[in-house]
């Protein structure tokens, strides 16, 4: 009996739920581990950041690379062989935790993760373009849930695993269940028929407003990287247990998960400043709360930082979808401002590590951030919709 469209459409949002829950874990179960890891493999604080830094900069530059790849690779292959990517990135921290070992997989694991981030947006417009903020928002949620599992159930997994460096590996199994519901999808990665050619008459990447949403969305996903490699250690330094500091990570990422499943419903027309203004009020606060008092109220700061972060992730790529009613145009705009912000995200942790070494605790990289969001609420308020370029509203 063959389905409706309204099956398929819920069978895809399943299977896009299932590849989103994957794109942290290999990030987000590093933080409560990485004492361990460190005294395992003697890396050092900067270069330990780069577990964290090295995927998110690979999602920058396959993001970048996105347009050139789709050449000669289709959707649903690269979507297939990146989830292969994340399941072998995970299934190498199995290995003895070398400094070696430890960089290639989370290199591994960050170009099959930028390629699907690449990717996904320009789907999502194509396949669900009247329900877009509601369904950037599931995507983004399933993200952030994902990175929550990574965290909790990472230092559970080390306390029943035989040896507990095995317990990274164990996120390879979602990324198999992924792979095998990615592949039984016929409609999911349905080739773009739209012509390339306006993208390449229009040079947006030398439109100064992608780089400004570029360094938009680099400086939101900063504070959310530097949150996932440092937070744990943070509240470690002060005596917490790994599982409690884990835990504490799980708290913020299951508020960045409320966020980007609730703030894109609060966007009923195509101004989104006043939602995302509220957004990074919510993360000032909670940088603020960590500067101040660590101690008094972590599980309301990890929140009210995480809620902000979650309704500020999909608020920016709606955002820059936005901007142009034409999917090819709209998912390049996304992919050349996911690859300059994840650039620019990825090098917070290791700025952090390297601050963490200089200072000897955290309280200088947390004012960095929160100084951050201050700017980024001036930002804001130069998106305003008449002002977004007719070029890329016109091109038919």
């Amino acid at each position: 009996m063959a389905m409706s469209q309204k099956q398929k459409n819920s069978l895809i949002l399943l299977t896009l739920v299932l590849i989103g829950l994957n794109m942290r874990p290999l990030l987000t179960s590093i933080g409560p581990m990485l004492p361990q890891l460190r005294e395992a493999s003697g890396l050092s604080f900067s270069l330990a950041a780069l577990l964290t830094a090295l995927p998110v900069i690979a999602m920058g530059i396959l993001a970048l690379a996105g347009n050139w790849l789709s050449r000669y690779i289709s959707e649903r292959y690269s979507v297939a062989l990146s989830l292969l990517f994340i399941a072998l990135g995970a299934l190498l921290r199995d290995l003895a935790p070398h400094s070696a070992i430890l960089l290639s997989s989370a290199l591994l694991g960050g170009i099959g993760i930028g390629i699907i981030q690449a990717i996904i947006p320009g789907v999502i417009k194509r396949l669900f373009h009247r329900r877009m903020p509601v369904v950037m928002g599931l995507w983004s949620a399933a993200l952030m849930g994902g990175g929550g599992l990574g965290a909790a159930l990472t230092p559970w997994l080390a306390q029943q695993s035989a040896v507990w460096y095995h317990a990274l590996a164990w996120w390879a199994l979602p990324a198999i269940v992924a792979l095998i519901g990615w592949i039984l999808q016929r409609t999911t990665a349905t080739p773009d028929t739209q012509p390339n050619a306006p993208i390449a008459s229009l040079r947006l990447h030398l439109h100064p407003r992608v780089w400004i949403l570029g360094i938009y969305f680099g400086l939101i996903n900063g504070g959310y990287t530097s949150l996932i490699a440092w937070l744990p250690p943070y509240y470690m330094q002060s005596g917490s247990s790994a599982q409690s500091s884990g835990s504490l990570l799980a708290l913020l990422t299951l508020g960045q998960a409320a966020g980007a499943l609730l703030m894109p419903i609060l966007t009923r027309h195509q101004d989104r400043r006043k939602v995302l203004l509220f957004a990074l009020l919510l993360q000032l606060a909670g940088f603020c709360g960590f500067i101040w008092l660590p101690q008094q109220l972590p599980v309301c700061w990890a929140l009210l930082c995480g809620f902000g972060l979650g309704g500020a992730f999909p608020l920016s790529l709606v955002l820059a979808l936005d901007h142009s009613p034409h999917a090819p145009i709209a998912g390049r705009l996304v992919a050349l401002m996911q690859g300059i912000g994840f650039i620019i995200a990825g090098v917070s942790p290791w700025l952090s590590g390297f601050l963490r070494s200089v200072t000897g605790n955290y309280l200088v990289d947390w004012v960095f951030h929160a100084l951050c969001v201050v700017g980024l609420m001036l930002l804001t308020l130069r998106f305003v919709p008449s002002r977004y370029p007719a070029a890329w509203r016109e091109v038919p």
